[in-house]
């Protein structure tokens, strides 16, 4: 597994990370839209986009962008999608993209964490792996809310299809691994 500089993810991000523009300029960089003749946007052509929609940006500025934010938030997605294809392999176990992507990074995080002398000036990063596991919680919630209602209109269809109680208590419990 590859070694993420975790102290990355709570560094200030830069002009670029913080324009409305963004996404734009990242598609630009990583070849994903064009110019009028199929060819990549070069520095110059991007930064004059930018400028065009109220980014002003130098081309060292663009360059940092693309090396110190871009590329590490590419890697860590194609790691993250490797992870996710490895954990359903092994477990039989598919999780959402999200919730592998939080589990990762609440796990990275707490390992950094582990083990550091932690004073108040460490705050931000605690309150990083913080709101990791809170947003990890809320997605985790959601995804038992809708299993629930996923649930519960199988059972509807089973008893409109004349399955009895004791048949979905059954399916429930040995396929499904519910007990009640």
């Amino acid at each position: 597994m590859a070694d993420y500089d975790i102290a990355a993810l709570l560094r200030p991000r830069c002009k670029v990370c913080n324009s409305s523009v963004r996404e734009g300029i990242d598609l630009r960089l990583m070849g994903k839209e064009v110019d009028e003749d199929g060819e990549r946007y070069t520095f110059d052509q991007i930064i004059d986009w930018a400028a065009a929609h109220g980014t002003v940006i130098s081309k060292a500025g663009l360059s940092r962008h693309r090396t110190d934010h871009l590329m590490p938030d590419v890697l860590g997605a194609i790691e993250a999608q490797r992870q996710v294809e490895a954990i359903a392999q092994a477990t039989g176990q598919t999780l959402g993209m999200e919730q592998a992507f939080l589990n990762m990074l609440v796990n990275k995080a707490i390992r950094a964490l582990d083990g550091a002398e932690l004073d108040l000036t460490q705050k931000g990063a605690i309150n990083g792996v913080t709101r990791a596991i809170e947003t990890l919680l809320k997605v985790k919630k959601a995804e038992l809310h809708f299993s629930q209602e996923k649930l519960d209109k199988a059972k509807d269809t089973m008893r409109g299809k004349g399955l009895s109680e004791e048949t979905i208590r059954e399916i429930e419990e040995q396929v499904l691994g519910l007990k009640r």
